[in-house]
């Protein structure tokens, strides 16, 4: 498939997909070169982005996407040490979800206050505090 059909069935742009390959997410294992030069990509391509997408959501960086993709394939990462990575990541991923916890009672609080009149909901305190200004 050419790269356009590839960044339709992925959601992602054209643009997106380049910049993947020149950091090494898409390798020439996901494309072959036709005798015009144009790349066709195979499916293994669109299922790295369904995992880089994947990965991103979870809170990797395209870095850590990048090293852990070649440690496992390259088997320079046990699985032991894959499970550490992963066991860190639901770490940060239960510090964000509590994090977005305190920010949706946040802007409940406020929305309350602004819903009600008051206008102490009016002015909105730093974030970086629970309580109240």
């Amino acid at each position: 498939m050419h790269i356009s059909e590839l960044a339709k069935l992925s959601g992602l742009s054209v643009d997106t997909l380049r910049f993947y390959e020149k950091q090494g997410l898409l390798s020439e294992h996901h494309f072959e070169r036709q005798p015009n030069n144009y790349r066709s990509y195979t499916s293994t391509a669109l299922s790295r982005l369904e995992l880089i997408k994947c990965a991103k959501l979870l809170g990797f960086t395209l870095s850590e996407i990048k090293t852990l993709i070649h440690d496992v394939e390259t088997d320079e990462m046990t699985t032991t040490q894959q499970a550490d990575v992963l066991s860190q990541k639901l770490v940060e991923i239960d510090q964000r979800l509590a994090e977005m916890t305190r920010l949706k009672t946040f802007i409940g609080r406020k929305l309350q206050l602004l819903r009600s009149g008051s206008q102490e909901g009016c002015v909105l305190p730093s974030l970086a505090s629970d309580q109240p200004a």
